[in-house]
């Protein structure tokens, strides 16, 4: 009875792994990141200050990889087969510190993970990152709010919000994240522009 049933078993056995080899694998999720602008401010010298930019505060779900978009809304969903190349609140704090080192406008950029000290800390507030669809037209939508502190006796030196949004020219990946990188790069060019105005006179609010 057993030698039946192990004769039975075994083809059945063989049929399920055969079965199990040909199904089909998922892709993997693309890795994206955004572009950086090809032309940047750039200051004649730099200040000698030494500046830390601390990861953004952000909440679910935009603190997370996802690549998000809005097509409601009461809704958020994500790209199913992309993802940032790391959390949200991570790439947006090194493209703005990129974009900082770039301008040659201070003496030293960090970010949060180095033990390197600094004279100030930029703060910063996420609370938008997604693309947000009107009808057949997109738009990426970025809001991030920035305050400058000193790290000797915690003054807060300048605020500045910023709500910025820029159309996608399509609704595939490609075209969305191109939108991505653009409102970026505005972003960090005014935020640049901002932080150098505001070390140059660290006792009056930046409008």
């Amino acid at each position: 009875m057993m030698i039946g049933v192990m004769r039975v078993a075994l083809p059945l056995v063989a049929v399920i792994m055969t079965a199990c080899t040909v199904l089909p694998r998922p892709e993997p999720p693309r890795v994206m990141d955004l572009a950086a602008s090809v032309s940047q401010t750039e200051f004649q010298q730099p200040l000698p200050v030494n500046i830390r930019v601390d990861t953004p505060l952000a909440s679910e779900p935009l603190d997370s990889s996802s690549i998000l978009l809005k097509p409601t809304p009461y809704e958020f969903q994500a790209f199913s087969k992309a993802r940032w190349r790391d959390s949200t609140p991570v790439i947006i704090r090194d493209h703005l510190a990129r974009h900082l080192r770039d301008s040659k406008g201070f003496r030293n950029v960090i970010i949060d993970t180095s033990p390197a000290i600094a004279e100030l800390t930029l703060l910063t507030e996420l609370s938008a990152f997604h693309i947000q669809y009107d009808g057949t037209d997109g738009a990426v939508n970025v809001e991030l709010h920035a305050e400058f502190v000193s790290n000797r006796d915690g003054q807060s030196l300048c605020l500045r919000s910023w709500n910025i949004q820029e159309p996608s020219r399509g609704t595939d990946l490609d075209s969305v994240v191109q939108a991505f990188s653009r409102a970026s790069n505005t972003l960090a060019t005014e935020f640049t522009l901002w932080s150098r105005s505001c070390v140059d006179q660290p006792h009056t609010s930046a409008p």
